[in-house]
């Protein structure tokens, strides 16, 4: 599957190499989004903020790309993507709780969520013969043909 194809569609199927690869060039522009452009300033004026958002927003767009197609190389729908919200509202949940209960909703359920679905993602295999989403999964390669 040509980059392109893999980073903007959500169609077809990324076996685990295609995943992390994928995964690793999309943290690799978001690291260097965060550091080497003045984001913190940009935000700051409204004239300039979405100069900042659209980069951002467009990491987001092609990490999702990725991990659905990744999905779809399990056997499974799209829609298993809102999974992704389990920790995001552990975390906002977090400061209205006390003692305990706050690390482990501010805490640990979080990392033990994203953990899992990293193991989900990257570990485990693929489905071996054709399903709904394609012929089999594919990695991202760097060269049309």
């Amino acid at each position: 599957m040509y980059i392109t194809q893999a980073l903007f569609s959500f169609k077809g199927r990324l076996n685990r190499q295609g995943f992390w690869i994928g995964s690793g060039l999309c943290a690799v522009v978001l690291f260097i989004i965060a550091n080497i452009l003045p984001v913190q300033q940009w935000l700051q004026h409204t004239t300039t903020a979405l100069g900042a958002i659209i980069p951002l927003l467009l990491i987001v767009y092609c990490w999702l790309a990725i991990i659905i197609k990744r999905l779809h190389d399990r056997g499974r729908s799209a829609k298993a993507i809102v999974i992704l919200f389990v920790p995001l509202c552990c975390i906002m949940i977090a400061p209205y709780s006390q003692g305990i209960m706050q690390s482990i909703l501010g805490k640990f359920f979080p990392i033990f969520i994203v953990a899992m679905l990293l193991m989900e993602w990257g570990v485990f295999l693929g489905q071996p013969t054709a399903n709904r989403y394609g012929e089999k999964g594919e990695t991202i390669t760097f060269k049309k043909g």
